[in-house]
């Protein structure tokens, strides 16, 4: 198990502080090359078939060595956005990764399997189905896969490879064998449908998946139009339109955030706040561009990330280090949900924090400066205050702000709270920073009692959130 030697040592109470570290920039500027060189290895393991992709390489407490379809896809993600940053050398290895990631999906899409559906959650990484007990079907997985091989499909038709995109991608046929297409189709007609969270553990409906189902079917209709098959465009957009309608009823007035689950017809009984960094993952997964929807700037969306701020950070005896020796702030490391009791090493107890977790927190706040920055304007509201607030707290604790007043890009507010949001994020990304390892090695977790890292070690998922928290920071 990978152990984080130099940045942290122990000190009373079994708690740890952080000795010197890198600035923030400095930092990401090391270790985004080694997190990306750390994610491809665990890309076509060589006793597997080539484009499947590790959760971890962890085979024992825990057991991560299989190909989750949501882990997969959010990993090949990153990889689309490499494959098309230089045209002049389009089919390079990220180009091939993406192949045999293609071909693997055909493999799991073919498969026959216990849930007889694409929301199987897993595979062996030879492409045998896994068959023992679990959460499926899990429908946020065929999602995200779409929405990933959908961008692709995107760059390969800014490319002239629209022979393949039309071929393999999305054929336009009904039924289809077509990977993108296959997906589509089984969303737009099976989203109302109960299945198990990102989390494997509990059924019903997830702001989550439905999320993340939305914009798969936005994105995917674009496509279809693009390949004229408007007639699956239009009932795709129908479907994501009767999403959108349903996400207000996630909010919990009462409770000040967005709920994960509604309908439960399943898992864990503990589970009772249903405040869960998953609707956090929700919005940070499922940001569009061309179809932007409850993005990090929306009030509520802020209300949810405030109150998963303060629960997290006094419930991590870890938390109380607020400082790096230097006096920089360090975010509290953040959970999935309050209740929780995975350890990650099979058994049941005092749960903690995760890495990817963490970076959601990160990367909202950065994504929210950049849009405040775009819009020009801040307007505080009942539900946004106090994560606004908070983030004033980081540059300018003295500067008060009220519900109702509106601050214009000229302001002295609006630049303190822009700069407040990314300071939070850097504070954030500061708590993943000292407890990883000298190498920039993250595993699942890290311990709640003394910040050393814990559970499944170079957990791909990991990798793969805190690098699109370094990205998204230079957005602001």
């Amino acid at each position: 198990m990978p152990m984080n030697t130099s940045t942290l040592e122990k000190v009373d109470k079994g708690l740890t502080a952080p000795k010197s570290v890198l600035p923030i920039e400095q930092w990401i500027s090391a270790a985004r090359p080694n997190i990306l060189t750390k994610m491809i290895a665990n890309i076509s393991p060589d006793d597997g078939e080539k484009g499947a992709v590790l959760a971890s390489p962890s085979r024992n407490n825990p057991d991560y060595y299989y190909h989750w379809i949501r882990d997969a896809a959010r990993t090949m993600a990153e990889i689309v956005k490499l494959s098309g940053k230089d045209k002049r050398k389009f089919k390079d290895k990220y180009f091939d990764m993406m192949i045999d990631y293609v071909e693997f999906t055909k493999i799991n899409q073919t498969t026959p399997t216990l849930s007889q559906s694409p929301g199987e959650p897993k595979f062996y990484v030879t492409g045998q189905a896994f068959n023992g007990p679990w959460g499926r079907p899990q429908n946020d997985g065929p999602a995200q896969r779409a929405l990933t091989l959908t961008r692709w499909a995107n760059i390969l038709l800014d490319n002239n490879e629209k022979e393949y995109v039309s071929g393999v991608l999305y054929d336009g046929k009904e039924p289809s064998f077509s990977v993108i297409k296959s997906d589509l189709d089984f969303i737009a007609n099976h989203w109302k449908e109960a299945c198990f969270d990102l989390w494997e553990e509990v059924e019903g409906t997830h702001f989550y998946t439905r999320m993340l189902q939305r914009t798969a079917l936005r994105e995917g209709a674009d496509l279809a139009t693009t390949l004229k098959d408007q007639g699956a465009a239009d009932f795709y957009n129908e479907q994501a339109e009767q999403i959108e309608q349903s996400m207000d009823a996630f909010w919990s007035e009462e409770k000040g955030y967005f709920q994960a689950t509604l309908d439960r017809v399943g898992g864990l009984d503990y589970k009772q706040s249903n405040l869960d960094v998953a609707v956090m993952l929700g919005t940070f997964q499922s940001q569009s561009d061309t179809h932007p929807f409850l993005m990090p700037d929306n009030d509520k969306v802020l209300a949810t990330a405030y109150a998963l701020h303060q629960v997290f950070d006094s419930l991590y005896p870890i938390n109380a280090v607020e400082k790096t020796d230097i006096g920089e702030p360090i975010a509290p490391g953040i959970g999935r949900y309050p209740e929780d009791k995975y350890t990650g090493s099979g058994t049941l107890g005092a749960a903690n924090p995760w890495f990817l977790c963490t970076a959601s927190l990160s990367g909202t706040c950065y994504k929210a400066a950049a849009r405040f920055s775009s819009l020009k304007v801040i307007n505080v509201t009942q539900y946004n205050i106090g994560q606004l607030r908070l983030a004033l707290s980081y540059v300018d604790p003295n500067l008060k702000i009220n519900d109702g007043e509106n601050y214009g890009a000229k302001t002295k507010v609006f630049k303190s709270i822009i700069n407040g949001l990314k300071a939070l994020g850097d504070a954030y990304l500061r708590r993943i920073q000292i407890h990883s390892a000298d190498d920039d090695s993250m595993s699942e977790q890290f311990s709640r009692y003394d910040g050393y890292m814990t559970s499944a070690h170079d957990l791909t998922w990991s990798y793969v959130s805190v690098a699109i928290a370094m990205d998204m920071r230079k957005e602001i």
